[in-house]
């Protein structure tokens, strides 16, 4: 039930959100809500929140960082080599390439799988498990702020640029600006003991709530000849297939079945809702990014009842 429950808040919270921006579409100022949404989410709130993130870390001796790293790496660069196999000889925009390559490759980190993994594991293990699962947020968002950006910035230009532009803006960009501070404040002041927890949530919720419905706001149901034209094959081969391929990598690490599980739990994620706000600011295929969020989500939905089970079965076989 504890499970469920989370699932559910979880569920309620990313459609609840996208649901309210779909809902403003409706209204006359939309686009300029838009646009302050995009303003205030990614140049205010998503920078606040990062510093503390990595102000919050714990200690990370009782999981291995290189083989967190290994897999956050191989679960992006499978996903987005798949996809780029199958479109590289298409007649697609830049944008439209873009958009989708970031779509399988930047997963959702946390909205999504934490909750699945509190409600797999027992616990005594979650705190390590759960341990396992940030590393692995922090390491995406560091490919989301660098990597990201580097795709972002040749698939949504048209025009050439330098690599010292290119690197400036990489640094500028304000999700990466936060990264650094919050980097540089972890390793001078030390871990942030906050008194105001509920302050904390608020700016985290707050944060959510914006980028998700950005998702909503940009977000037209396709019509019927429209389906047609949406990657839903193509994109499910390359965001899942890519997932599947580093769950059988998991599996063979030696780490921990309490650190494995999450990996394997993330690695199979759908997009991550932020990646409709990055294609806005770069440009790319937005309209493209947030139907792909919305239809991936709901087919990892579908595919939960299946990894589930599955993941309980290895817990208790390897754990016997």
């Amino acid at each position: 039930m504890h499970y469920m429950a989370q699932l559910t808040v979880s569920i309620v919270t990313i459609y609840g959100g996208i649901g309210a921006g779909f809902i403003f579409q409706k209204w006359s100022h939309s686009e300029q809500l838009s646009k302050w949404f995009l303003l205030v989410g990614l140049y205010l709130m998503t920078p606040l929140m990062l510093i503390f993130v990595f102000l919050d870390i714990e200690s990370f001796t009782d999981v291995n960082w290189a083989y967190v790293f290994l897999v956050c790496t191989v679960a992006m660069l499978i996903s987005m080599i798949i996809d780029w196999i199958m479109i590289r000889k298409k007649d697609l925009s830049p944008a439209a390439k873009g958009a989708e390559i970031s779509a399988v490759g930047f997963m959702n980190g946390i909205f999504y799988p934490f909750p699945i993994i509190i409600g797999v594991l027992p616990p005594e293990h979650q705190a390590e498990g759960l341990l396992a699962a940030s590393l692995f947020l922090l390491i995406q968002v560091i490919y989301r702020n660098s990597f990201g950006v580097l795709i972002g910035v040749h698939y949504g230009s048209t025009s050439k640029k330098s690599i010292l532009k290119i690197f400036r803006e990489l640094v500028l960009f304000p999700p990466t600006l936060g990264m650094i501070i919050g980097i540089i404040l972890r390793f001078s002041i030390g871990k942030y003991e906050s008194s105001d927890l509920v302050g904390i949530t608020v700016l985290n919720n707050v944060t959510m709530f914006i980028m998700l419905a950005l998702v909503g706001l940009s977000f037209v149901f396709p019509k019927r000849e429209e389906w047609k034209v949406i990657p839903i094959i193509r994109t499910t081969i390359a965001r899942f297939g890519g997932g599947l391929l580093t769950v059988l990598i998991i599996v063979f690490l030696p780490i921990s079945l309490i650190a494995q599980i999450p990996l394997i739990i993330q690695s199979m994620s759908p997009p991550a809702v932020g990646n409709t706000a990055y294609a806005k600011y770069f440009e790319l295929d937005e309209m493209l990014t947030s139907r792909l969020i919305t239809i991936l989500t709901l087919l990892a939905l579908l595919f939960l009842p299946i990894e589930i089970v599955i993941l309980i079965w290895i817990q208790r076989v390897l754990g016997s």
